[in-house]
């Protein structure tokens, strides 16, 4: 039966598949292996491209329908500044509400898929 070994790359000389080191010149061969590399930065990079886009694009729908609310309101003219009696009643001021609704869904390499929705209501007086 054959016995198994390595090559030292540096010196030529055979040694034991098992050992980390050469036995003639010391070379380490765990060191000139290369590094593994992380799955998590590919993983980062393909999940955060859809949620920024959908951030991007939730943003951008918030600002139109804002833009659009402040500019379909007429203007008011300059008026002396209203004195409230302490009988008179009160108004209440007019609100805006603004609706935010997000779904998500982020899968891995593995198969794995996890969704989320969420809804935020913001008030503007």
């Amino acid at each position: 039966m054959t016995e198994v070994s390595r090559i030292c790359p540096q010196c030529g000389n055979h040694f034991a598949l098992e050992a980390r080191h050469c036995s003639h010149c010391g070379y380490d061969m765990e060191a000139a292996l290369p590094a593994p590399q992380s799955m998590l930065p590919a993983l980062v990079g393909k999940a955060a491209a859809p949620l920024l886009v959908g951030a991007a694009s939730l943003a951008a729908s918030v600002g139109w329908r804002l833009l659009q609310t402040l500019l379909s309101r007429p203007a008011k003219p300059s008026a002396p500044p209203i004195q409230v009696r302490a009988d008179a009643p009160v108004r209440p001021q007019s609100r805006m509400r603004i609706r935010i609704t997000t779904s998500w869904v982020v899968g891995d390499a593995s198969g794995n898929w996890r969704k989320g929705h969420s809804e935020q209501t913001i008030e503007i007086e």
